[in-house]
């Protein structure tokens, strides 16, 4: 179980799912699939290193600033869905 202090240096405002489509060899440039921002949901197809990292460029330089008096930002949360009906 991570530690507070771990959470707390990896908020999930900075975190993203990247995956990749079979065949990826990333030390060869070679990497193409899906990059979704955790907090947000915002999602996008890739086909290149570079266009995977203009994608977390765009979404990290929209994320507000940490607020002065808690380090925090104010970005929302996203609560994980259960993807069931009912």
């Amino acid at each position: 179980m991570p530690t507070d202090e771990t959470r707390s240096a990896l908020p999930v405002k900075w975190a993203f799912v990247v995956h990749l489509r079979p065949g990826a060899l990333p030390e060869e440039w070679r990497v193409a699939g899906r990059v979704e921002h955790v907090a947000s949901g915002r999602s996008e197809q890739f086909g290149s290193l570079p266009e995977l990292l203009a994608f977390l460029g765009r979404v990290l330089r929209t994320m507000p600033p940490a607020s002065p008096t808690t380090g925090r930002s104010s970005w929302p949360e996203r609560m994980p869905s259960s993807g069931g009906a009912g």
